[in-house]
């Protein structure tokens, strides 16, 4: 994935480095824990909103790019063989394809997962104290 400079980018790094901050400080000061839990939430939950976005945008392309491709296999001489794909094939490629989406959307399933931990052990330390 590529970093472009945009100001949703630019606050998630600021989230990320505030939290590094407070928690940093909140060894000094229990206190700056919250703060810290705050801005990590914050700081996954955005990139978890720029990664899905990002798969949205590529997996877009690569649909299109197939459609292509079918396209132009379909107009060669070989055109009806390829289109005319038998059973085992066309399962394969199916699994493949899933596999390969599941790969892409890896890093946003755990972005989110980490917001839910993170969420749910500052609730538990309020709760707690």
């Amino acid at each position: 994935m590529k970093i472009k400079f945009n100001t949703f980018n630019l606050i998630i790094g600021i989230s990320f480095i505030l939290a590094f901050i407070c928690l940093m400080v909140s060894y000094a000061t229990y206190f700056m824990f919250y703060p810290s839990m705050v801005f990590f939430e914050a700081g996954f939950v955005m990139l978890s909103v720029r990664l899905i976005q990002a798969y949205a945008k590529s997996q877009k392309e690569i649909e299109e790019r197939q459609e292509v491709i079918v396209m132009q296999l379909a107009e060669g001489e070989d055109g009806e063989t390829y289109v005319m794909q038998d059973k085992k094939k066309e399962k394969k490629l199916r699994r493949k394809r899933r596999s390969q989406r599941f790969d892409r959307l890896l890093p946003s399933i755990f972005s989110i997962g980490v917001a839910i931990l993170i969420a749910y052990m500052f609730i538990s330390s309020i709760i707690t104290h």
